[in-house]
């Protein structure tokens, strides 16, 4: 199986129901009529009071939420929201260099952010990339308690695989009882952007070169380490991903989601092979 270049314009967008909640108004028009372009059904909202009133009254597949909002603020709306439908990603958009909230917020359930000044490439991206996450269907397999399960996947550097990779791990997690929604759609988030990196950075998207991931899931764990096949890198030479430079910078936004989102990473002396470990929030809510 071959795959096409990879191209953000490929990114699949199915025509789905997104609610935007900002108080500005010339962002929310902005960011309506950007995604009604792309065939999207847009509902707008002023506030988060009023954002969570319409998620309360009707169905939608994304939700886009300014942080900084009068009443209801992004960050109590994502609560709201994942009380209410777990499985409905939240995208933040937050200000220039607001590191602090955009941590806070992926670490409890958004699925990605925006920073201000929005980049309509970016504002795609994110959009693409976080309904294709949610809508991936994924079955649960019968629970086995107690259980550790270790699966190695060798895939060529396309980033057509992706989705089928991702399949795969939450098929695994589901089995073991890793967390109560499967994956949840920011691990998932972490998860390509680390195989991103390694095709794109390490294989530099060779066909011939492979990337090889093991997956070590139980009940209250999950680890990867993804390796590829070319040169290396120093990572103490990486910019620092929390600058608000990095943050608007395409390679540096995915270090520092895989940062924020992940319990602990680490990467081996040779720069080719990153390992991300995550405890299960799920499992910590059970036992409480």
């Amino acid at each position: 199986m071959s795959c096409d270049k990879p191209n953000d314009e490929k990114l699949p967008v199915r025509p789905s129901r997104i609610l935007v909640a900002d108080d500005e108004d010339a962002l929310r028009e902005l960011l309506k009529r950007f995604l009604e372009t792309k065939g999207h059904q847009v509902v707008l909202a002023q506030d988060g009071r009023e954002a969570l009133k319409l998620f309360r009254e009707q169905p939608f597949d994304l939700v886009l939420s300014d942080v900084r909002m009068p009443g209801l603020d992004g960050l109590q709306l994502l609560a709201a929201v994942k009380d209410i439908n777990p499985r409905t990603p939240v995208v933040l958009i937050s200000g220039y260099g607001d590191i602090e909230t955009v941590v806070t917020a992926l670490k409890a359930g958004a699925e990605n952010f925006l920073a201000k000044p929005i980049r309509i490439d970016m504002l795609r991206r994110v959009v693409s990339q976080s309904l294709s996450l949610s809508a991936r269907s994924e079955r649960r397999a019968d629970h086995f308690p107690n259980v550790t399960q270790q699966t190695q996947i060798d895939t060529p550097s396309q980033q057509c695989y992706i989705n089928d990779i991702i399949y795969l791990i939450a098929a695994s997690a589901a089995a073991v009882g890793y967390v109560s929604h499967d994956l949840d759609n920011n691990l998932k988030l972490a998860l390509v952007e680390a195989i991103m990196n390694a095709m794109e950075h390490g294989n530099k998207w060779d066909e011939n070169k492979k990337i090889h991931l093991t997956v070590t899931i139980g009940a209250d764990m999950f680890k990867i380490v993804i390796a590829d096949e070319g040169p290396g890198f120093d990572p103490d030479k990486l910019p620092d991903p929390t600058s608000p430079e990095q943050l608007l910078a395409e390679r540096g936004r995915g270090v520092f989601l895989m940062r924020a989102i992940m319990d602990e990473i680490t990467y081996n002396q040779r720069g080719n092979e990153v390992t991300m470990v995550k405890g299960n929030p799920g499992k910590a809510v059970e036992q409480a």
